[in-house]
């Protein structure tokens, strides 16, 4: 009786410990890294009521990292990581304000002075949360996620959800890309309206659109 009720008290414990295991988040040792590199882009694009705009930046540093099953498994049944919000791969990305340039020094100026760049010089992501959305192509290429996590401009963090799409290219580096729209006033960035000689005010749009392509290689094993 007592080895019985041994047995079941061990049953009990590993499965609970199994629940546990399942539900940490991942560690280092169980998984590949990707990290940042050149090649990548990324477009803001915005108004003002004398023309639109734009700045390009082409710095976008980081890392992701996923189960092993993602190198392996293009159709990342196996990547529990991807499948649901209890474990999560884990990424951030950053990017240097003063590498966004417009092609006008002066705009330069006033855009990093309306972000605040000296005391916060990088925008920042971290990720909370991948989730893929619909099929994986029997390529394994491009593939649709919805992505969550807490974006940083300005001294102010706010948390975002937006459409990424995947792709793995010939060489085994992946590329995640696409865009979204943000208010500058949300993250506390006043529009900037700069006062320049011989012209009248300049009033520019709230809302910016954000496109972005980030290349990644996995890291080399030393």
């Amino acid at each position: 009786m007592k080895r019985n009720t041994m047995k079941i008290l061990l049953g009990g414990l590993a499965g609970a410990a199994l629940i546990v295991a399942e539900a940490l988040p991942l560690q280092a040792a169980d998984t590949v890294r990707y990290m940042a590199r050149p090649g990548s882009k990324v477009t803001i694009s915005g108004t003002s009521t004398i023309h639109d705009w734009d700045v390009v930046g082409r710095i976008i540093g980081g890392s992701f990292e996923v189960e092993p099953a993602f190198q392996t498994d293009k159709s990342l049944k196996s990547v529990k990581s991807l499948l649901t919000k209890e474990t999560n791969p884990k990424a951030q990305v950053v990017i240097p304000i003063r590498s966004l340039k417009s092609g006008n020094q002066k705009m330069d100026e006033i855009m990093q002075e309306a972000m605040r760049a000296k005391k916060n010089p990088m925008i920042r992501f971290k990720l909370k949360w991948m989730v893929l959305k619909g099929e994986v192509p029997a390529a394994g290429t491009p593939v649709k996620f919805e992505v969550n996590g807490d974006l940083s401009v300005s001294g102010v963090t706010k948390n975002v959800t937006l459409p990424v799409v995947m792709e793995r290219l010939p060489d085994g580096k992946i590329k995640f890309k696409g865009q979204t729209k943000l208010k500058m006033t949300d993250f506390g960035i006043t529009p900037p309206s700069p006062k320049i000689p011989g012209m009248s005010l300049i009033k520019t749009g709230d809302e910016v659109t954000i496109k972005y392509e980030w290349l990644l290689a996995p890291r080399r094993k030393a």
